[in-house]
């Protein structure tokens, strides 16, 4: 969740001890609005998400006996959009929502204060920590930024390794890290953010097995396009080709493979070779093609990512332990905690205005005093 200075946006209404203030952005399924809590003093990035489309995104595995794989995206196959409408997948919500409570509590990953529901209206509102500088690098086609210096890419990659480790440990990939939703904070720490098409494995599962080829193009490796879409793919190995062509990012101003054209695209990325800058350190180079190496089979996993030697400045500066890193900051979700995960909303009616042109933003009803 980010704060933005661009356009002048104003706005009315309150949701609990919430006050809307105005549009800040959007995820990769609800609009962002900046909120101010008069209670804590504080500004937080509250995500407004419809649950009907909610409902309609949430996968489930039959063969499971109808436990939910956190997947925000189409229903599986096979699975009717009936099937997941009633009212246990409002169940499935809270107890995704816990579960993002507890990894918030990791450093690195960008914390979920809380999600109030409003029973008489569509919307869920999910409320952040606000990250006051944004993505740490904005990546556009065509339009190259200014790199990070090899130490700064490295201090924020570090961060980043921290919390991708985590996510993996708790049976999460997260399926679209890039530098968009890499937040910095104003301690200078970054955080891993939205977790909108992120997917939850299950526990006596190693890897992910993943279908869905929904996330951003650029940052997708080879297999997402050379494979069929019927066949599944693993999830850590995606995870760590984003990883990497985000690293790319930020030490050379541009995606390792760019093209308007999506099979154009898609076909550099399968086919053509890593070119990287020659200016980079060996040990950088040597990462950069271990990690965005076309075969997945062959890709360097993320235990020989924490140790390597332009991570650790030739061993000089070890990453904390794994132990250290996964097991403090979150355990088992428990059924109290799945009962409370979502709050009651009490909401007014608030319009977002900007160039002149005022939208509905929460269709919640006027509440008469």
């Amino acid at each position: 969740m980010v704060l933005t200075h661009d356009g002048c946006v104003t706005s009315h209404g309150a949701v609990n001890q919430y006050e809307l203030l105005r549009e800040i952005g959007s995820g990769s399924y609800g609009r962002v609005v900046l909120a101010y809590s008069h209670e804590a003093g504080r500004y937080y990035a509250c995500k407004v998400i419809s649950k009907s489309r909610l409902r309609r995104k949430f996968r489930w595995s039959a063969s499971n006996g109808g436990s939910p794989v956190r997947s925000i995206a189409e229903p599986a196959s096979g699975v009717s959009v009936e099937s997941v409408s009633g009212p246990q997948w409002m169940e499935n919500v809270k107890r995704e929502v816990a579960i993002l409570k507890k990894l918030s509590n990791h450093p690195n990953i960008n914390q979920l204060v809380e999600v109030l529901d409003d029973a008489r209206d569509d919307s869920l509102y999910m409320v952040f920590e606000l990250c006051e500088y944004g993505a740490v690098m904005k990546i556009q086609l065509g339009e190259p930024v200014r790199p990070f210096t090899e130490e700064l890419a490295r201090k924020y990659f570090r961060d980043i390794l921290l919390g991708l480790e985590f996510l993996h440990y708790k049976k999460i990939i997260h399926r679209d890290i890039k530098p968009e939703n890499i937040l910095l904070r104003h301690d200078g720490t970054v955080q891993i953010a939205d977790f909108g098409i992120s997917h939850m494995f299950r526990e006596e599962e190693e890897d992910a097995q993943i279908q869905d080829r929904n996330a951003s193009p650029a940052f997708s490796p080879p297999e997402v396009f050379s494979s069929s879409k019927d066949q599944n793919l693993a999830g850590k190995a995606i995870d760590i080709w984003s990883l990497g062509v985000t690293l790319f990012c930020f030490v050379h101003g541009h995606a390792p493979f760019e093209d308007a054209n999506p099979v154009e695209l898609a076909r550099k990325i399968e086919m053509e070779p890593l070119i990287i800058s020659e200016c980079l350190s060996v040990p950088l180079s040597d990462l950069l093609s271990r990690m965005l190496d076309k075969n997945p089979k062959t890709r360097i996993k993320l235990p020989n990512i924490r140790v390597h030697e332009w991570i650790t400045e030739g061993g000089s500066h070890q990453l904390i332990t794994t132990e250290e890193n996964c097991t403090v900051w979150g355990e088992d979700v428990t059924s109290e905690e799945v009962e409370l995960a979502l709050s009651p909303a009490v909401s007014l009616i608030t319009k977002v205005c900007t160039d002149s042109v005022c939208t509905i933003l929460l269709r919640a009803k006027i509440l008469f005093i």
